[in-house]
């Protein structure tokens, strides 16, 4: 059994309404998560666990816990989340540090996928900071210390270059329709081997950091980026494909 970890993918959407003198705000939980959970729990060889973003300040795997895991997912997370803890006012240190913990788990033998979004690699206004951390120099790129979105009105599809490798078995990229609304900036390693790409920018980079596998994926798995992607018929192939391999030694 393939013991997955996948944090991230979430958001709380606060809305103000505005009536004349009146005006009230409501807050919703907004779960982007679903596709993929669903994809990875409905796989009788996958042990899913889930943390959405909202608790990853709180119950990010400390170095000693992430050592259970086969493969991590990291998805739309920015990296203040996991290297400042609440307490931080009150307490020097702050806690363990949880994304050495993270490269030193992928150098043991760990299988990590950096996966796009928003608050992925550089991100909106470059708040992800993926930018020169410990989980930067474990992935097979680097990224931009800025806002590295490109933003897509009418889709795309990437180009894929190695289509003989295994996370495209049974997955067809080149008749599929437009999967994606946009996409992260970054550049592969010189180690890195760009397996897609769009427009010249390289979308899935694999590599290996010590004796772990690595994985990245410039764009999102669910909406809005992911709106097309979502609804495809190899969705799901392609995300256990991509889980499997990351955690095959």
């Amino acid at each position: 059994m393939l013991k997955v970890f996948y944090c991230g993918d979430q958001v709380m959407l606060i809305t103000t309404y505005v009536k004349g003198m009146n005006s009230w705000t409501d807050g919703v939980v907004h779960d982007e998560s679903f596709h993929l959970k669903k994809v990875l729990d409905d796989d009788s060889e996958i042990d899913l666990t889930y943390l959405p973003t909202s608790e990853c300040q709180r119950n990010f795997p400390d170095p000693e816990e992430i050592k259970k895991y086969d493969v991590v997912l990291f998805s739309d997370v920015g990296t203040d989340t996991i290297i400042m803890y609440e307490d931080r006012f009150n307490n020097c240190p702050m806690g363990k540090d949880r994304l050495t913990g993270l490269k030193k788990w992928v150098e043991n033998g760990g299988g990590l996928c950096g996966v796009g979004g928003w608050l992925s690699f550089g991100g909106m206004f470059g708040m992800a900071k993926w930018h020169n951390t410990p989980l930067e120099e474990t992935l097979p790129v680097t990224c931009f210390p800025y806002d590295d979105r490109v933003e897509l009105s009418e889709g795309m599809v990437p180009n894929i270059l190695k289509p003989e490798h295994p996370i495209f078995n049974n997955v067809d990229f080149a008749s599929a329709p437009p999967l994606f609304s946009g996409y992260n900036q970054i550049v592969a390693k010189k180690d890195g081997e760009v397996l897609a790409e769009y427009n010249g920018d390289p979308i899935i980079v694999i590599g290996n950091y010590g004796k772990g596998k690595t994985l990245a994926f410039a764009t999102d798995p669910a909406p809005h980026w992911g709106r097309g992607m979502v609804d495809w018929k190899d969705y799901p192939a392609f995300w256990i494909n991509v889980v499997k391999w990351l955690g095959s030694k």
